[in-house]
């Protein structure tokens, strides 16, 4: 596949939803050394005409829309993103970005996350502005508290799916871990406080927002499959394994929108599953609600 093809084929993929005028942009990219982007501009008018404010606004977008965030200058980052991926298409990874498989991580990308978190929150499409958790117990939820905050005042739904405390699926996960962790870490683990630790950061972020509809918060009784991270179309999955926690296994990052569905729609209805058979549970800070907490499943 050309250099030329293969930006052609990138540019129409869903997930980066790139305008006609953006796609005009990245099309004068080239292959090997990276272009300063006054060469870029010059590439660009010779196709096109367009003032130089108007060109670094198409930049910025595109830089988001690809997710490049690092510090320093992002043309350069930009094109390190596009040559590696090329080099994935080169060696016939097509089939992986067919079914929106986009990377491996070997444990939880905190920073990729929220990121995927804040295109959430500026999206325009109603059906991006929301984030999904599955977890026994998320490790990282605190991590993400302001992030979640920011979610709620900006119209963002946000649902979190974790274990029922006091259920056998908790007493289960506790066992394996203990057994099988492969550091000291199961012999620290307490899966019903580590939940209650994270409804008390829900808690938190309740009484800052005093949100009733946009936070939705479930408890389960059963054995999930996956751990799930959901912002917009960006979706990181890992599986409870016995040795590990699942943010400190390795993570499947997918694409939402992308042309075979089997792994993400597969990942998505078990978590609606789930969620169907979960009961919803409001941490409300003017109640004691651990009480409550208690006598979730009893009746």
């Amino acid at each position: 596949m050309s250099w030329q093809t293969f930006l052609s084929a990138l540019c129409q993929r869903q997930e980066y939803g790139l305008t006609s005028l953006e796609i005009e942009v990245l099309m004068c990219m080239e292959d090997g050394k990276c272009p300063t982007k006054n060469s870029l501009l010059i590439s660009y008018n010779e196709r096109s005409s367009i003032e130089e404010e108007a060109f670094t606004q198409r930049l910025k977008h595109i830089y988001k829309k690809f997710q490049i965030n690092g510090a320093g200058h992002k043309l350069p980052q930009l094109h390190k993103y596009l040559t590696e991926l090329y080099v994935r298409y080169q060696n016939k990874d097509i089939f992986f970005a067919n079914i929106g498989l986009n990377y491996i991580y070997p444990n939880f990308p905190t920073a990729k996350f929220s990121q995927a978190i804040e295109l959430a929150i500026a999206a325009t499409d109603l059906q991006c502005k929301q984030v999904d958790i599955l977890q026994t117990f998320a490790p990282n939820l605190n991590d993400y508290k302001q992030d979640f905050i920011r979610c709620l005042q900006n119209n963002v739904r946000v649902r979190i799916l974790l274990a029922w405390p006091y259920s056998e699926a908790a007493k289960l996960r506790e066992d394996v871990l203990r057994r099988y962790a492969n550091t000291s870490i199961g012999n620290e683990i307490d899966i019903g406080d580590r939940t209650t630790a994270n409804l008390e950061t829900l808690e938190q972020i309740i009484r800052v927002t005093r949100d009733r509809q946009l936070l939705d918060i479930r408890l389960y009784d059963t054995l999930p499959s996956m751990a799930i991270y959901r912002a917009g179309n960006y979706l990181l999955a890992a599986p409870f394994l016995h040795g590990s926690l699942a943010v400190d296994t390795f993570q499947l990052e997918l694409h939402l929108n992308t042309s075979d569905r089997l792994i993400t729609h597969t990942l998505l209805n078990d978590f609606e599953l789930m969620w169907h058979v979960a009961r919803r549970f409001y941490p409300d800070p003017d109640r004691n609600w651990r009480n409550d907490l208690k006598i979730l499943f009893t009746h």
